[in-house]
């Protein structure tokens, strides 16, 4: 009678044992195809759900929005007002940039477009009242940076070029729809009443642009 009860006791235990390996075995699946997903996959869905924090520069008083999982950076080469920058990195990396450029020639929507498109070498530029997109592949020091696209919008103001601009890997072009919107619709003030410069602004003006170079190497930041 033992022995039965002993049999059947080892029975079960083999059973849950079996059992147990083979739960361990699917959660252990599970968990490596879930974490070998694209990381363009994981932060498409990551990017439609995310909250969406605001920045407001405290100079100039203009409001952009930027994904709560991206980290504000500073960069040493830019010491200007009105410049920021928010990054997210983790194999891939996109940078969201925004900074104020003088208007120097007092160019027009249209000349100021048409110039910085041939300095940015973009493929793709659309007019819209005060202001104009460009995009297309990322060049930096006039060398094209592979698999790398930038998304860009210049809003007029004055003797002033305010700007948005987007870089992120080809791959990842879906994942960033969001931010592409957000830029479309960037209105630089979010209340009429705060389109206000600065009465500091232009005591002192000034006789070059303080960003050298058409490409601005500082869009994307090196670890």
């Amino acid at each position: 009678m033992k022995g039965n009860v002993h049999y059947v006791g080892m029975r079960r235990f083999l059973i849950l044992f079996v059992l147990a390996l083979v739960a361990g075995s699917l959660f252990i699946t599970q968990k490596k195809e879930k974490d070998e997903t694209p990381l363009p996959e994981k932060l498409e869905k990551v990017m439609r759900t995310t909250r969406m924090n605001t920045y407001r520069d405290p100079f100039y008083g203009y409001v952009i929005h930027y994904p709560s999982f991206f980290e504000q950076v500073s960069n040493p080469l830019v010491k200007e007002k009105g410049y920021c920058q928010f990054r997210f990195w983790n194999v891939e990396q996109i940078v969201q940039t925004a900074f104020v450029l003088p208007n120097l020639d007092s160019l027009t929507v249209a000349q100021g477009m048409s110039r910085f498109a041939r300095e940015l070498h973009a493929t793709y530029q659309r007019e819209e009242g005060d202001c104009f997109i460009l995009s297309g592949p990322l060049h930096l020091e006039n060398r094209e940076v592979a698999g790398h696209r930038f998304y860009a919008k210049y809003v007029q103001c004055q003797k002033l070029w305010f700007v948005q601009i987007l870089t992120y890997p080809e791959n990842c072009a879906q994942a960033v729809t969001r931010l592409i919107r957000e830029i479309d619709r960037w209105k630089v003030w979010e209340k009429k009443e705060e389109k206000k410069l600065p009465e500091s602004f232009g005591s002192e003006p000034q006789t070059t642009s303080p960003y050298a170079g058409p490409c601005f190497p500082w869009i994307l930041i090196t670890n």
